[in-house]
């Protein structure tokens, strides 16, 4: 355990994960199939945890499937989670897990279901172009973490150097969204929601950048920022075949809904997690969710991490990863 935390970055407040507990033998669960299983859901108060919670409501697995969800709320947390193989599935950032399974722990990417959600607002009217960041101080979330390095690479495609023309002020997506409210400070780059956070407490807070539309800027729109997806570990995966199959569909099936029905999404996160449900629902179109297969997301993703690995190896274990790192429906 020592090995693995001493490796891995402080991950920002996007992070959300699930365990699962099963018998050593092959369920092949089905929603027809009546032999009991538990699976533990775990997530953080995020948006990629609501799919969980909308799945929870509707008993999405089947009555045979037992559903027990818990709250995480720190790196110690994921990394006792993703280094037991009792786990069935467990969320996370895209760079996280790259970096996990690089670091030999057994795990397959199944998915990724949450893209770009990163913005640059600000207070300044006068605020338009990256030029215009010359000589001021942007507060971001998280030194090392997916927020700086997209960041400073925008800045270096823009002529501006890090230390020399813009200040780089590092805290955590709470405390941005509260100063930003405020008015304490007039750059930032943030998530969701806590973009909409600050623009619900002040309305001179403007998003200027979408980090998805500057990074298809740069990439000639082929590629998008992946940003968080599921894993599954290879035990699991092996004895539970269908119910991994099972998992991702309706999840999936989950998840659209969530977008479809932002207010009703919201309850949910009131009920289960204890969030503000107006903010939630504002907020909701704009948290980057879409669920894609990991197979699906493999261009992406090799372009996301050769980023990652030019500006900080060690933020995905050093290389990116191999063909077994993504999982396949067989």
């Amino acid at each position: 355990m020592r090995r693995i935390l001493g490796i891995l970055v402080i991950v920002f407040s996007l992070t959300m994960l699930f365990g699962c507990k099963q018998d050593g033998q092959d369920k092949n669960v089905t929603k027809e199939n009546k032999e009991e299983i538990k699976i533990v859901f775990s997530g953080p108060k995020a948006p990629p945890t609501f799919p969980l919670l909308r799945m929870m409501d509707t008993n999405a697995l089947g009555d045979n499937v037992k559903i027990e969800f818990k709250v995480w709320n720190g790196v110690e947390e994921l990394l006792t989670i993703a280094t037991n193989s009792d786990f069935g599935f467990l969320a996370m950032p895209v760079n996280t897990a790259a970096k996990l399974y690089n670091k030999g722990v057994d795990i397959k990417l199944t998915n990724v279901d949450t893209w770009g959600v990163m913005y640059l607002a600000s207070t300044d009217s006068n605020f338009k172009e990256w030029k215009d960041l010359k000589g001021k101080k942007l507060y971001i979330p998280y030194k090392s973490a997916p927020p700086d390095i997209v960041t400073q690479f925008f800045l270096k495609e823009n002529g501006l150097e890090v230390g020399v023309d813009v200040e780089l002020v590092y805290s955590t997506p709470p405390q941005i969204a509260q100063m930003m409210k405020a008015g304490k400070i007039k750059y930032a780059v943030n998530i969701q929601p806590f973009i909409t956070a600050s623009q619900m407490g002040n309305k001179d807070v403007k998003v200027v950048f979408d980090y998805m539309k500057e990074w298809k800027k740069v990439n000639g729109g082929e590629y998008e920022i992946p940003n968080a997806g599921i894993v599954t570990n290879k035990k699991f995966l092996k004895q539970n075949k269908e119910l991994v199959e099972l998992f991702e569909s309706e999840y999936e099936k989950a998840l659209n809904w969530a977008l479809e029905n932002p207010a009703e999404m919201a309850k949910l996160t009131e009920k289960y997690l204890g969030l503000n449900n107006k903010l939630i629902a504002k907020s909701l179109p704009t948290a980057g969710l879409n669920y894609k297969t990991s197979v699906d997301s493999k261009k992406d993703l090799e372009k996301y991490y050769e980023l990652l690995t030019k500006s900080n190896k060690e933020s995905i274990g050093g290389k990116t990863p191999d063909e077994n790192y993504y999982y396949k429906k067989k």
